[in-house]
């Protein structure tokens, strides 16, 4: 799972997960938040990659987002991987 940062600068941290423990991507964005001082309450949108990657995988991490969307009451959106590529460069 790759997380990225989008303020003064981008921040892109990648984490290795077990494809069969995805419940960790959450204990993984806390860690991530963490270390780069950002409060979860801070986040003020989120933006997801489409792909490539696989069916499950696009699945899960899509669930996580529109999860976090819906607790934090913020938008979400998915981009192609050309165009979320940009928005992170």
């Amino acid at each position: 799972v790759t997380f990225a940062l989008k303020g003064a600068r981008v921040i892109v941290k990648t984490y290795q997960i077990d494809p069969h423990e995805s419940h960790k991507m959450l204990t993984q964005l806390e860690v991530f938040l963490k270390g780069v001082r950002c409060k979860m309450s801070e986040i003020t949108r989120i933006v997801i990659n489409k792909g490539p990657g696989s069916y499950t995988g696009v699945r899960v991490g899509l669930a996580h987002s529109m999860a976090l969307s819906l607790a934090l009451d913020i938008p979400v959106k998915a981009l192609s991987n050309e165009q979320f590529l940009k928005t992170i460069a």
